[in-house]
C-alpha cells in the first residue's frame, strides 16, 4: 500500500490515547501502535506493562535481528527496515465504518530469531476490505532478546530475578493480545470474535497460547500456517545454549545472561550467531524453553495440548515442500543414499515404510529432493494431520489445508513461506521476492482468490469457505482427508499414511 496515496483522518480515541489513522480504498490503517513498554526501561530483559497514552504510536521499526536465512526466497524487505529494541508495535487495518467486526491477529515467523509484523509483506488492507474484518499484525522480541533471559541467578538484574527461561517473546504476544482485547472495539473490532493466526514460529506461539491459561478469553479460534514440530527446550538444553551465549559474550561460564544489559545490540546478535552456529545441522540454536508457565514441557504432546485448548476451531495448513526452504544451501550432490537413509532411520519408527512412500512419491528424483520430502513430512505435514486428529477427538472442529502451488525458482518447489503472498493477496508488496520470480500474474491472482476466502471464512465463523461460500469439510479421523489448493484448482485430497515419525 502506498503511503503517499493515503488520506489522513481525524484521530481515533481508544482508552486514554488518540491514534493517527489514514484511509486508502475504503480501508482505515493505524500504524505503529504501541501495545506495551518495559516495566523497567533500563532492563532490556524486562517484562512488559501497558504503554503510556502520551506516546501511543511510533515510526515503523523491527526488533534487532540478523539477515534471515530465507532471504533467498523472501527478498530484502525485512533487512531494509530500521531496528530498535522498543519495537513493541502492532498495525491495524479496518474497513471504513467498521463496527463489531471479527478480528484477525497475525503473528509472523522467522525461526524465533527474525521477522516482523509490520514489514510490507503483511499489509492487511485487502483481507480487511474483502473479509469485513479488522486485521492486526504484531511485532515481538526475537532471539536472545526474547529467549535467553533469567539464567543462573540474579546477575545485574537484582535479587528478585528468577532463574530459568521466562519466554519474553511469548509474554510480548500475550501483552499484545490483552491490549487488542481491551481496545480493538474502538477500531471497529469485536473482542469476543478474535482469530489468532501465525506462520512458522508465529504459528508455534499461536499454538502454545491456544492452551495457555493466561490467554484464555483473548481469542476464540486459531489458524496455524506451517506449524513446525518443535518441542521446547528442556532445562539442560536451555542451560547449554545459555552457557554458549554467555561465553560468546565473554562473560565466563555460569554468568547470567543479564550481563547482556551492558552490551550493545550488535554484540548480542554476534553472541546469538555463535550459538546458532554451534547447533548448525542439529536443529535450532535459539528457541523457546519449557518454563512451567506459558510454555509447558508437554507442548508438543498433541493429545495433552488438544485437551487443554480453549479455542472453538482450528485451521492447520502446510505446503508440499516445506523443507526446500531450509535445504537450499545444502548442495544436491552432498546428499546420497546413505545420508537419506540416516535421516529417515533417525526420524521414522517404520523406516522401510517411510522410504517406500518417499520413493513412490518422487520416482527418479535426487536424494536431495527425497530428503526435502522426508523432512517436510516429519517436521510439518504429518504433525498437522496428527494434531487435527487429536483436536477432533477433543471436540474441536479442525480444517486441514495443503498448499500445493510450486514456485518457478529452481529447486524451491512449494516451500516454507510460499503461501504468504497468496494469503495476503498483495503481490506488489513482494515484488522483490525471488520465490515469485517468473510466476504468472493470472495464476497468482487465481490461487490467491481461492486461498483468501478459506482464511476469511474461518475468521468470520470458524469455517473455511470457498469463494462461492461453500464450507470446506472438517477433518474426520475415520476418513482422513485434506483440502488442497493447487495451481489449477482446489479440492479434497488424501492425507499421507501414518508413517509413525519418531517423537
Amino acid at each position: 500500500m502506498s503511503a503517499a496515496a493515503t488520506q489522513p483522518l481525524a484521530g481515533i480515541p481508544a482508552g486514554e490515547a488518540l491514534y493517527k489513522a489514514e484511509m486508502l480504498d475504503g480501508v482505515v490503517s493505524v500504524r505503529g501502535v504501541r501495545y506495551g513498554e518495559r516495566l523497567d526501561p533500563l532492563d532490556r530483559f524486562s517484562a512488559l506493562g501497558d504503554p503510556s497514552p502520551q506516546r501511543p504510536q511510533a515510526p515503523a521499526t523491527v526488533f534487532p535481528q540478523a539477515p534471515g536465512s530465507l532471504d533467498w526466497l523472501l527478498g530484502p524487505a525485512l533487512s531494509r527496515m530500521p531496528q530498535d529494541e522498543d519495537s513493541f508495535l502492532l498495525d491495524i487495518w479496518a474497513p471504513e465504518g467498521a463496527k463489531e467486526l471479527p478480528v484477525l491477529v497475525f503473528l509472523p515467523g522467522g525461526a524465533f530469531i527474525s521477522g516482523a509484523g509490520n514489514v510490507r509483506w503483511y499489509d492487511g488492507s485487502r483481507l480487511a476490505r474483502e473479509g469485513g474484518a479488522v486485521v492486526v499484525t504484531v511485532n515481538y522480541r526475537l532471539g536472545a532478546f526474547g529467549l535467553l533471559d533469567g539464567v543462573g541467578g540474579a546477575g545485574d538484574r537484582g535479587t528478585s530475578a528468577q532463574p530459568g527461561p521466562r519466554n519474553l517473546a511469548a509474554g510480548d504476544i500475550l501483552q499484545a493480545l490483552s491490549w487488542i482485547h481491551r481496545n480493538i472495539a474502538a477500531f471497529g473490532g469485536d473482542p469476543g470474535a478474535t482469530a489468532l493466526a501465525g506462520h512458522s514460529a508465529g504459528a508455534w506461539y499461536a499454538y502454545v497460547l491456544s492452551f495457555a491459561e493466561q490467554a484464555r478469553g483473548l481469542f476464540n479460534r486459531t489458524a496455524l500456517f506451517s506449524l513446525p514440530w518443535q518441542p521446547p527446550l528442556n532445562e539442560a538444553e536451555f542451560a547449554a545454549r545459555s552457557g554458549l551465549f554467555a561465553a560468546a559474550l565473554g562473560a565466563g561460564a555460569g554468568a547470567d545472561v543479564g550481563v547482556g544489559n551492558g552490551r550493545n545490540a550488535e554484540e548480542i546478535l554476534a553472541a546469538q550467531a555463535a550459538v546458532s552456529k554451534a547447533y548448525a545441522g542439529r536443529g535450532l540454536g535459539l528457541m523457546p524453553a519449557a518454563d512451567g508457565e506459558l510454555v509447558p514441557s508437554w507442548a508438543m504432546d498433541f493429545e495433552s495440548a488438544a485437551a487443554a485448548m480453549h479455542v472453538d476451531a482450528l485451521l492447520l495448513s502446510s505446503t508440499d515442500d516445506e523443507a526446500a526452504a531450509f535445504l537450499n544451501a545444502l548442495p544436491v550432490q552432498a546428499v546420497g543414499p546413505q545420508q537419506l537413509a540416516g535421516f529417515v532411520g533417525a526420524h521414522f519408527e517404520a523406516a522401510a515404510e517411510a522410504t517406500t512412500f518417499i520413493e513412490e512419491r518422487h520416482p527418479g528424483a535426487t536424494d536431495h529432493a527425497k530428503l526435502v520430502e522426508a523432512m517436510s513430512l516429519h517436521q510439518f505435514r504429518l504433525s498437522a494431520t496428527e494434531l487435527a486428529g487429536r483436536a477432533d477427538r477433543a471436540g474441536i472442529p479442525t480444517t486441514l489445508l495443503r498448499f500445493s502451488v510450486r514456485s518457478r525458482l529452481d529447486g524451491a518447489g512449494s516451500p516454507h513461506c510460499f503461501e504468504l503472498p497468496f494469503l495476503f493477496g498483495n503481490r506488489p508488496d513482494w515484488q522483490d521476492a525471488p520465490m515469485l520470480d517468473g510466476f504468472p500474474t493470472e495464476v497468482f491472482d487465481d490461487v490467491s482468490d481461492r486461498l483468501r476466502p478459506l482464511l476469511l471464512g474461518f475468521v468470520a465463523d470458524g469455517v473455511a469457505r470457498t469463494p462461492e461460500g461453500q464450507s470446506v469439510p472438517g477433518f474426520d479421523p475415520t476418513r482422513p482427508a485434506l483440502y488442497s489448493v493447487g495451481e489449477t484448482g482446489s479440492g479434497t485430497a488424501v492425507v499421507e499414511p501414518e508413517l509413525r515419525p519418531r517423537r
